[in-house]
């Protein structure tokens, strides 16, 4: 849900509150959710997740996986989430010195049938999130976690196996669910999330089904267990779409509560900041994570501004909403970039910003008409840029890709210069090695300053009205 639990109509956004009335209403049901629902919108993040979780132990949840969102906050915060939760926080596959940092299975009996569950999160995750975030944590090979649990699930004499996972069936890195059943298919059902895919009856893979609502809390899915003398007799998966929710009342408690928590919020997150000539998109693709786009562009120049720098760079995947046309508000600014991260400056040469650049440009992958795949190519480490052009060839082979780097001004780079020095401004996630920027993760901080969302906020407070800057900061050939 990335913290999508306030309905809106507008958006198709169905609202915890609604869902707790879905679960409530069926009987025999247990609430699952596949992970990246405590972060996400300011409603989530202002309070470092505790609101949502809060919520959540409102309208029932039985257990979560951990999605790589979840450790936005660093992996401290999530046992201290878990207690207000009250729910297993199921990370199977996630831990510390050998030990599991939070739940590693939970058996729940529902009218005499023992259900077993566990969670998997995948094993990239260590490489979306700020390295310090995750440190000494071990994302551990899914597979294997998940026949070892299988085995232990057995023992307890379950009738059924869910794994939660946060996975996905498609367009990103690590295990895919699909896999996980191929390999392990003494699962009876995987609960997946991370790839955002709706499916509307399911997926058999191995003889597990798979069940995936999309994302964005946009729809609930439901699947349906039949068994009968201790042994699985049928299994289906549906979506329950906005519409269709949208005939279920609330839950008068989790809506009561929900409502005193956005009022709580609303008059520091309506306080303008400075207003926008252009609605600018934060799509993923075709959009930040696959090409230069408007709101990326004016992300970077903020940083660079912010810091004084001569370039300055920002991933697709921290830029997670919309800029609004007319007034831009403290709420629209944590909304687009929601991670609270800290910019920092470091010294680059050409030959390092080609090999930076080489990184942001190697998720691209092209289709059968040469154009790119925005099933396969948005990775949040595609970047937009800021003091500089570059061209690229997306058919080259991966590591020599990028053929031209131009600061503004009209200068060109040589592409092994290892002499020149450049001023970079990025976040920390970025300077510490997160999307796999590895080669900035060692060099020396010159500087570091305030958040990211604050450099936004000032960039467009200076600059009002903001419009879209032009393009051809980054050419395709």
């Amino acid at each position: 849900m990335h913290g999508r639990i306030v309905n809106d109509e507008e958006q198709g956004i169905i609202g915890i509150d609604r869902v707790a009335a879905l679960h409530k209403s069926t009987p025999n049901s247990i609430l699952i959710d596949a992970g990246d629902t405590l972060h996400g919108l300011p409603i989530a993040t202002l309070n470092r997740g505790a609101d949502v979780a809060e919520l959540m132990r409102a309208a029932g949840y039985s257990a979560m996986a951990m999605g790589n969102h979840e450790f936005n906050y660093g992996w401290e915060r999530l046992p201290q989430l878990r207690e207000i939760a009250g729910f297993p926080f199921l990370a199977s596959n996630v831990t510390k010195n050998g030990e599991p940092i939070l739940d590693d299975t939970a058996v729940i009996e529902v009218d005499g049938v023992r259900i077993g569950l566990f969670g998997i999160t995948t094993e990239s995750a260590g490489d979306t999130v700020m390295p310090a975030f995750v440190e000494g944590i071990e994302f551990e090979d899914p597979v294997a976690t998940a026949q070892e649990r299988v085995k232990r699930l057995k023992k307890e004499s379950v009738h059924v196996i869910i794994a939660i996972t946060h996975s996905g069936i498609e367009g990103v890195k690590g295990t895919l669910s699909t896999q996980l059943a191929d390999r392990v298919p003494e699962i009876d059902i995987i609960i997946d999330g991370h790839s955002h895919t709706e499916m509307p009856e399911g997926l058999t893979e191995s003889g597990v089904l798979i069940a995936q609502t999309g994302g964005h809390g946009g729809s609930v899915g439901r699947v349906t267990v039949t068994v009968t003398d201790g042994e699985i007799t049928a299994k289906t998966a549906v979506i329950i779409d906005f519409d269709t929710a949208q005939n279920t009342p609330p839950d008068t408690t989790v809506a009561d509560k929900l409502s005193a928590i956005s009022g709580e919020m609303e008059s520091l997150l309506s306080e303008s900041v400075g207003q926008s000539g252009d609605e600018m998109s934060s799509a993923r693709a075709p959009g930040v994570r696959t090409q230069e786009m408007p709101l990326g562009s004016l992300v970077a120049d903020a940083y660079r501004q912010a810091a004084n720098t001569e370039i300055a760079i920002a991933n697709g995947g921290d830029i997670r909403a919309d800029l609004p046309q007319g007034t831009v508000t403290k709420g629209d600014i944590i909304s687009i970039l929601p991670y609270g991260n800290t910019l920092m400056v470091k010294t680059v040469t050409p030959a390092l910003l080609k090999e930076i650049l080489e990184n942001g440009v190697s998720g691209i992958v092209l289709d059968s008409s040469g154009s790119i795949d925005i099933e396969e190519s948005p990775q949040g480490r595609f970047l937009q840029v800021s003091g500089f052009s570059f061209s690229y060839d997306p058919s080259a082979p991966i590591g020599q890709r990028v053929l031209s780097i131009t600061l503004d001004g009209g200068r060109e780079l040589a592409l092994d210069d290892t002499a020149a020095k450049i001023t970079l401004a990025a976040t920390n996630y970025v300077m510490t090695g997160g999307d796999y920027y590895t080669m900035l993760a060692d060099l020396p901080v010159e500087r570091e300053l305030g958040s990211a969302d604050e450099a936004l906020s000032e960039y467009i407070e200076n600059n009002s009205p903001v419009t879209a800057p032009q393009a051809g900061r980054i050419i395709g050939k």
